[in-house]
């Protein structure tokens, strides 16, 4: 029997995609409109750091107020080189404008038109508009803690790969040239030079069609963006499938009866192995067994939901989502309980202080 949290996920993926067929149909003509109006719509403030040739369009969506973690992110950013263009995707206070300001090239502020992309979209628009080429060019939103570890230099990875096209994670097969091609995360990921000057890359952003449905915009957005790029250039996923299950084969019997207790399962199948498991005799067939579950439960779902204490910790995967599904809850969740626990001490304080809060 389907549990009752699942059943309102797919009954609200489903409202979710009912609601985007009149949006489908007057899309054309809304986006006309913000085009003609976009000089005027979007406001911009110029930020304190000038524009080095690594640029960062950061993405972020803080009603509430602009939390210490992105100010941290946008510090972080500078620091590693990087000129932050952070657009917020609603109206920023003026002590928050002033705070990004600090620490950013430039501080945009927009309607939440198109979600993600809708921003993203707007900063290759300003870039153009301004003659802004970057050497590398980072897409950044702050659906994640970033970064959530110390100690990681994943930017400095981005930039030195020599795959003109850097993702953080994929979902399916990248190598795969058919209709299974795989696609890249859209929280992170990193174009070089030759990317942007692509008439593919450019002609994607000038034809991409906004639409505030977050079902559409992952459809037009994520999948077929990093499809297209794919295709045409190829490229690397710094944390791959394949790289957590070479961590887990790298894990002693310790490590792996350890990542067993912390493993986020909701799958009553799933469920039921654990804790068989967590009752039996160690031996090797067992940690095997072990093994084996650990890589079920992290493709049923996102290894950085089902396994949330080994990305940080072993994979040394330096991102948090905040989603608040409930697996990411249950996730974040235990990250907390294995910090104070002093199995987990290296990360941030301002993201574990910003995880208590929120669960």
């Amino acid at each position: 029997m389907i549990s009752t949290w699942k059943l309102q996920r797919e009954l609200a993926r489903l409202r979710t995609q009912v609601a985007a067929i009149p949006a489908l149909i007057s899309q054309p003509i809304v986006q006309r409109r913000y085009d003609k109006r976009r000089a005027d719509i979007v406001k911009i403030k110029q930020g304190e750091l000038p524009c080095g040739e690594n640029v960062v369009i950061y993405l972020i969506f803080q009603p509430n107020g602009v939390s210490e973690s992105v100010l941290e992110t946008c510090r972080y950013l500078n620091s590693s080189g990087f000129s932050p263009i952070v657009i917020s995707n609603c109206e920023l206070s003026s002590e928050d404008e002033f705070a990004i300001a600090t620490n950013a090239h430039l501080v945009v502020q927009r309607p939440n038109y198109g979600y993600d992309f809708g921003g993203y979209r707007d900063g290759v628009w300003l870039l153009n508009a301004r003659g802004i080429a970057p050497k590398a060019l980072v897409f950044l939103n702050d659906s994640v803690w970033f970064p959530a570890i110390r100690g990681v230099g994943v930017l400095d990875q981005m930039l030195n790969h020599p795959s003109p096209y850097v993702g953080v994670q994929s979902f399916g097969d990248i190598s795969n040239t058919g209709n299974g091609l795989g696609f890249f995360a859209s929280y992170c990921f990193c174009i070089k030079n030759s990317v942007w000057r692509s008439e593919t890359f450019q002609n994607f952003w000038s034809e991409y069609r906004n639409i505030s449905n977050k079902e559409v915009t992952l459809r037009r957005g994520e999948r077929k963006f990093s499809r297209l790029i794919l295709r045409e250039f190829g490229g690397i996923s710094l944390f791959d499938v394949d790289r957590f299950q070479e961590m887990l084969h790298s894990l002693t019997e310790e490590e792996l009866c350890e990542a067993l207790r912390d493993m986020v399962v909701t799958d009553p199948m799933l469920e039921a192995a654990q804790s068989r498991l967590m009752g039996a005799v160690t031996e090797r067939s067992t940690i095997k067994e072990i093994r084996d579950l650990i890589i079920l439960s992290s493709e049923a779902k996102n290894y950085i939901a089902a396994a949330p204490i080994l990305s940080l910790k072993m994979l040394l995967l330096p991102f948090i989502k905040k989603n608040n599904e409930r697996h990411y809850v249950l996730a974040r969740r235990n990250i907390l309980r294995a910090f104070d626990e002093k199995r987990l001490q290296n990360v941030e304080p301002v993201v574990i202080k910003e995880i208590r809060a929120s669960v």
